[in-house]
Protein backbone atom coordinates (compact mmCIF):
# COMPACT_ATOMS: atom_id res chain seq x y z
CA UNK A 1 0.00 0.00 0.00
CA UNK A 2 1.49 3.40 -0.88
CA UNK A 3 1.02 6.91 0.52
CA UNK A 4 -1.30 8.67 -1.28
CA UNK A 5 -0.89 11.64 -3.52
CA UNK A 6 -2.61 13.87 -0.29
CA UNK A 7 0.38 12.98 1.58
CA UNK A 8 2.77 14.90 -0.93
CA UNK A 9 0.77 17.71 -0.60
CA UNK A 10 0.79 17.81 2.89
CA UNK A 11 4.43 17.55 3.12
CA UNK A 12 4.85 20.34 0.16
CA UNK A 13 2.31 22.84 2.00
CA UNK A 14 4.64 22.16 5.50
CA UNK A 15 7.95 22.93 3.43
CA UNK A 16 6.27 26.24 2.18
CA UNK A 17 4.81 27.28 5.18
CA UNK A 18 8.38 27.19 6.99
CA UNK A 19 10.27 28.64 3.78
CA UNK A 20 7.64 31.37 3.73
CA UNK A 21 8.13 31.74 7.40
CA UNK A 22 11.50 31.95 7.84
CA UNK A 23 11.24 35.16 5.37
CA UNK A 24 8.17 36.73 6.34
CA UNK A 25 7.61 35.76 10.17
CA UNK A 26 4.05 35.81 9.35
CA UNK A 27 1.44 34.76 12.20
CA UNK A 28 -0.54 32.89 10.16
CA UNK A 29 2.86 30.60 9.01
CA UNK A 30 3.63 30.54 12.56
CA UNK A 31 -0.41 28.91 13.22
CA UNK A 32 -0.12 26.51 10.28
CA UNK A 33 3.84 25.15 10.60
CA UNK A 34 2.68 23.02 13.91
CA UNK A 35 -0.41 21.99 12.72
CA UNK A 36 1.01 20.60 9.05
CA UNK A 37 3.78 18.72 11.38
CA UNK A 38 1.42 16.71 12.90
CA UNK A 39 -1.04 16.82 9.98
CA UNK A 40 2.03 14.73 8.42
CA UNK A 41 3.25 12.76 11.28
CA UNK A 42 -0.67 11.36 11.42
CA UNK A 43 -0.99 10.76 7.90
CA UNK A 44 2.41 8.42 8.21
CA UNK A 45 1.60 7.11 11.14
CA UNK A 46 -2.20 5.76 9.89
CA UNK A 47 -0.12 4.40 6.78
CA UNK A 48 2.33 2.49 8.36
CA UNK A 49 0.02 1.00 11.10
CA UNK A 50 -2.67 0.13 7.84
CA UNK A 51 0.70 -1.94 6.49
CA UNK A 52 2.17 -3.38 9.78
CA UNK A 53 -1.24 -3.81 11.08
CA UNK A 54 -1.13 -1.58 13.74
CA UNK A 55 -3.86 -1.49 16.70
CA UNK A 56 -4.64 2.85 17.35
CA UNK A 57 -5.04 4.09 13.51
CA UNK A 58 -8.47 4.98 14.23
CA UNK A 59 -7.90 5.89 17.78
CA UNK A 60 -5.17 7.92 16.23
CA UNK A 61 -7.37 9.30 13.49
CA UNK A 62 -10.76 10.12 15.67
CA UNK A 63 -8.63 11.67 18.26
CA UNK A 64 -6.47 14.29 15.68
CA UNK A 65 -10.43 15.07 13.92
CA UNK A 66 -11.73 17.02 16.45
CA UNK A 67 -7.88 19.13 16.78
CA UNK A 68 -8.17 19.49 12.56
CA UNK A 69 -11.73 21.41 13.36
CA UNK A 70 -10.68 22.75 16.73
CA UNK A 71 -7.70 24.62 14.51
CA UNK A 72 -9.75 25.77 11.64
CA UNK A 73 -12.24 27.38 14.34
CA UNK A 74 -9.49 28.82 16.01
CA UNK A 75 -8.32 30.25 12.09
CA UNK A 76 -11.89 31.88 11.52
CA UNK A 77 -12.06 33.20 15.06
CA UNK A 78 -8.95 35.22 14.23
CA UNK A 79 -10.24 36.73 11.26
CA UNK A 80 -13.93 37.48 11.72
CA UNK A 81 -14.62 40.41 13.11
CA UNK A 82 -18.51 40.50 13.77
CA UNK A 83 -18.87 39.55 17.60
CA UNK A 84 -21.89 37.78 16.51
CA UNK A 85 -19.58 35.56 14.60
CA UNK A 86 -16.87 35.04 17.23
CA UNK A 87 -19.59 33.87 19.35
CA UNK A 88 -20.93 31.48 17.19
CA UNK A 89 -17.54 29.66 17.00
CA UNK A 90 -17.20 29.96 20.89
CA UNK A 91 -19.85 28.58 21.39
CA UNK A 92 -19.42 26.01 18.51
CA UNK A 93 -15.71 24.67 19.96
CA UNK A 94 -17.22 23.35 23.53
CA UNK A 95 -20.06 21.75 22.14
CA UNK A 96 -18.06 19.71 19.30
CA UNK A 97 -15.76 18.54 22.39
CA UNK A 98 -18.85 17.47 24.32
CA UNK A 99 -20.31 15.94 21.11
CA UNK A 100 -16.68 13.86 20.42
CA UNK A 101 -16.54 12.60 23.68
CA UNK A 102 -19.68 11.54 23.95
CA UNK A 103 -19.63 9.98 20.43
CA UNK A 104 -16.36 8.29 21.26
CA UNK A 105 -17.54 6.86 24.81
CA UNK A 106 -21.11 5.56 23.45
CA UNK A 107 -21.85 5.76 19.81
CA UNK A 108 -18.85 4.87 17.89
CA UNK A 109 -15.88 3.96 20.36
CA UNK A 110 -12.63 5.76 19.88
CA UNK A 111 -10.94 2.51 18.05
CA UNK A 112 -13.93 0.82 16.49
CA UNK A 113 -14.51 2.56 13.18
CA UNK A 114 -13.39 6.29 12.03
CA UNK A 115 -15.48 8.41 13.72
CA UNK A 116 -17.17 9.82 10.04
CA UNK A 117 -20.49 12.09 12.55
CA UNK A 118 -17.78 14.01 13.94
CA UNK A 119 -16.27 14.64 10.75
CA UNK A 120 -19.64 15.37 9.25
CA UNK A 121 -20.31 17.85 11.76
CA UNK A 122 -17.22 19.41 12.25
CA UNK A 123 -17.28 19.81 7.98
CA UNK A 124 -20.89 21.07 8.27
CA UNK A 125 -19.30 23.82 10.27
CA UNK A 126 -16.47 24.58 9.28
CA UNK A 127 -18.94 25.35 5.42
CA UNK A 128 -20.69 27.79 7.39
CA UNK A 129 -17.90 29.69 8.98
CA UNK A 130 -16.78 30.06 5.64
CA UNK A 131 -20.25 31.13 4.51
CA UNK A 132 -19.68 33.51 7.44
CA UNK A 133 -16.45 34.99 6.22
CA UNK A 134 -17.46 35.44 2.59
CA UNK A 135 -20.06 37.53 4.08
CA UNK A 136 -18.15 39.90 5.91
CA UNK A 137 -16.12 39.73 2.63
CA UNK A 138 -18.79 41.79 0.65
CA UNK A 139 -19.90 44.25 3.16
CA UNK A 140 -19.87 47.98 2.14
CA UNK A 141 -16.46 48.43 4.52
CA UNK A 142 -14.60 45.47 2.88
CA UNK A 143 -15.97 45.91 -0.94
CA UNK A 144 -13.09 47.57 -1.73
CA UNK A 145 -10.36 44.66 -0.80
CA UNK A 146 -9.60 42.85 -3.55
CA UNK A 147 -10.07 39.69 -1.92
CA UNK A 148 -7.39 37.33 -4.39
CA UNK A 149 -4.35 38.62 -2.95
CA UNK A 150 -6.04 37.95 1.33
CA UNK A 151 -4.06 35.00 2.34
CA UNK A 152 -7.17 34.09 4.44
CA UNK A 153 -9.66 34.07 1.03
CA UNK A 154 -7.24 31.40 -0.08
CA UNK A 155 -7.52 29.42 2.82
CA UNK A 156 -11.74 29.87 3.17
CA UNK A 157 -11.50 28.92 -0.37
CA UNK A 158 -9.83 25.90 -0.18
CA UNK A 159 -12.17 24.49 3.34
CA UNK A 160 -14.88 25.23 1.76
CA UNK A 161 -14.23 23.28 -1.53
CA UNK A 162 -12.51 20.79 0.50
CA UNK A 163 -15.55 19.90 3.41
CA UNK A 164 -18.57 20.75 1.09
CA UNK A 165 -17.13 17.86 -1.47
CA UNK A 166 -16.41 15.79 1.92
CA UNK A 167 -19.95 16.39 3.04
CA UNK A 168 -21.23 15.63 -0.24
CA UNK A 169 -18.58 12.34 -1.17
CA UNK A 170 -19.09 10.77 2.52
CA UNK A 171 -22.76 11.24 2.07
CA UNK A 172 -22.75 8.99 -0.97
CA UNK A 173 -20.00 6.62 0.50
CA UNK A 174 -22.52 3.82 1.23
CA UNK A 175 -23.85 4.06 -2.33
CA UNK A 176 -20.66 4.18 -4.00
CA UNK A 177 -19.34 0.87 -2.17
CA UNK A 178 -22.41 -1.04 -2.05
CA UNK A 179 -22.79 -4.24 -4.05
CA UNK A 180 -22.99 -3.23 -7.36
CA UNK A 181 -20.36 -0.60 -7.42
CA UNK A 182 -17.86 -1.86 -4.79
CA UNK A 183 -14.40 -1.95 -6.52
CA UNK A 184 -15.34 1.00 -9.19
CA UNK A 185 -16.91 2.96 -6.19
CA UNK A 186 -14.27 2.82 -4.13
CA UNK A 187 -11.86 4.04 -6.84
CA UNK A 188 -14.33 7.06 -7.45
CA UNK A 189 -14.12 8.07 -3.47
CA UNK A 190 -10.68 7.73 -3.19
CA UNK A 191 -9.89 10.02 -6.73
CA UNK A 192 -12.37 12.61 -5.96
CA UNK A 193 -10.88 13.03 -1.92
CA UNK A 194 -7.36 12.85 -3.03
CA UNK A 195 -8.75 15.66 -5.40
CA UNK A 196 -10.39 17.79 -2.38
CA UNK A 197 -7.54 17.63 -1.00
CA UNK A 198 -4.78 18.29 -3.51
CA UNK A 199 -6.80 21.72 -3.88
CA UNK A 200 -7.10 22.21 -0.30
CA UNK A 201 -2.92 21.93 0.38
CA UNK A 202 -2.93 24.05 -3.07
CA UNK A 203 -4.85 26.92 -1.14
CA UNK A 204 -2.56 26.57 1.80
CA UNK A 205 0.56 26.84 -0.68
CA UNK A 206 -0.73 30.03 -2.37
CA UNK A 207 -1.86 31.49 1.19
CA UNK A 208 1.52 31.17 2.28
CA UNK A 209 3.15 32.95 -0.62
CA UNK A 210 0.54 35.84 -0.33
CA UNK A 211 1.32 36.46 3.36
CA UNK A 212 2.44 40.23 3.83
CA UNK A 213 6.14 40.14 5.15
CA UNK A 214 6.09 40.69 9.31
CA UNK A 215 9.74 40.59 9.19
CA UNK A 216 10.51 43.74 7.27
CA UNK A 217 7.65 45.19 8.47
CA UNK A 218 9.34 44.90 12.14
CA UNK A 219 12.79 45.84 10.65
CA UNK A 220 11.67 49.27 9.54
CA UNK A 221 10.19 50.10 12.69
CA UNK A 222 14.00 49.98 14.55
Amino acid sequence: MELTVTFGFEIISLLIALFFYIQKRNKILKYFIPFLFLTVIVEFTGWWWTVHNGPWKFAMYNIFTPVEFLFYAFLFYIHLNKPIFKKIILFFSPVFILCTVLNMLWIQGINNTFNNYIFLLGSFCVVVFCCLYFYESVLPDKIDLQLSLQPFFWICSGLLINYLGSVIINALFEYLTSNDLQSEGRRIYITINNSLNVILYSSFCIAFYLCPNHKKISSSQL
